[in-house]
């Protein structure tokens, strides 16, 4: 996230004034997997990113006096069988949730402009075993993603962040960007779905980072490409602050309706320059497999 940065207020304040601290940009039982599943998403990556064998019949031998005599039988010439139809993949149908969220995950940021390095910080405690909760860890998350931004007007971006959480062992992580709202949080369920690890979203046009590590839908997204989703589990951050514009930031590991996101998830807009390929979309930080 970048250290400057203009906000604008939610749906009927646009373009209002900055936030008071800027950010650098950077159950329910429901059937379903909980937890982390076996690592499949997809959509604009930018670069700045047996058979078994039936058990034999059992014989009745009849008396001990009694040989079978096994009777010769024809052979006729063999009938080529049709090539199988292929099997149509299984769709999961009915509610399917996961979180990766356990307690003790989350950090709140230390300063006003470490939201990327509390984000990274919050992604490898879900990631990596053990939780380090420390300030000093957060500051030294920072340094490495400015280190690894390469940002044209200084403090930390996306790509730093991405870069950043690949360097210290949570998988490998991309920068994407999408058009719209419901493509940039489908994208992130799928990746969610088809890799175990957290997804990073630059929110309030780029200005600050959430964590979103889990969701719930009417349906799996690794069977069903057309599943709607239901819910997405955040942690923010900023929490436990609040804003003059954004208002208070949630508690951590709140299900947010989809329905709510436009609230904070706005298309990427930043004071400080242009962005070419980012300005006007949906910004995410995504695992791949």
């Amino acid at each position: 996230m970048l250290t400057t940065r203009l906000l604008a207020g939610r749906a009927t304040s646009l373009l209002a004034i900055a936030v008071v601290a800027a950010c650098t940009p950077a159950s329910g039982s429901v059937a379903g997997v909980v937890g982390r599943p076996s690592p499949e998403p997809s959509s604009v990556q930018a670069s700045v990113a047996a058979i078994t064998p039936s058990a034999p019949a059992s014989i009745d031998p009849g008396s001990a006096d009694m040989i079978p005599i096994e009777e010769p039988v024809p052979t006729a010439s063999p009938v080529p069988s049709p090539s199988p139809s292929p099997t149509p993949r299984p769709v999961h149908r009915g509610p399917y949730a996961i979180n990766l969220y356990h307690r003790g995950d989350f950090v709140s940021q230390s300063t006003k402009e470490h939201c990327v390095s509390a984000a990274m910080q919050i992604m490898l405690n879900i990631v990596l075993p053990g939780q380090d909760r420390t300030v000093a860890k957060q500051n030294s998350l920072a340094t490495l993603a400015r280190s690894l931004s390469q940002a044209p007007y200084g403090g930390t971006e996306p790509l730093g962040w991405a870069r950043g959480l690949q360097r210290l062992g949570a998988g490998k992580y991309e920068v994407a960007i999408e058009p719209t709202l419901s493509a940039a949080i489908r994208h992130a369920a799928r990746s969610i779905r088809a890799t175990g690890r957290p997804v990073g979203l630059l929110v309030w046009w780029g200005a600050h980072s959430w964590v979103m590590h889990g969701f719930t839908a009417d349906s799996d997204p690794r069977t069903n490409p057309s599943f709607r989703l239901t819910g997405l589990w955040i942690s923010d951050p900023w929490y436990p602050r609040i804003s003059s514009i954004w208002g208070a930031s949630r508690k951590p590991n709140q299900l947010v309706p989809p329905s709510k996101m436009h609230e904070d998830y706005l298309r990427w807009r930043r004071p400080t320059g242009r962005y070419p390929g980012m300005d006007g979309k949906y910004v995410l930080v995504v695992p791949v497999r």
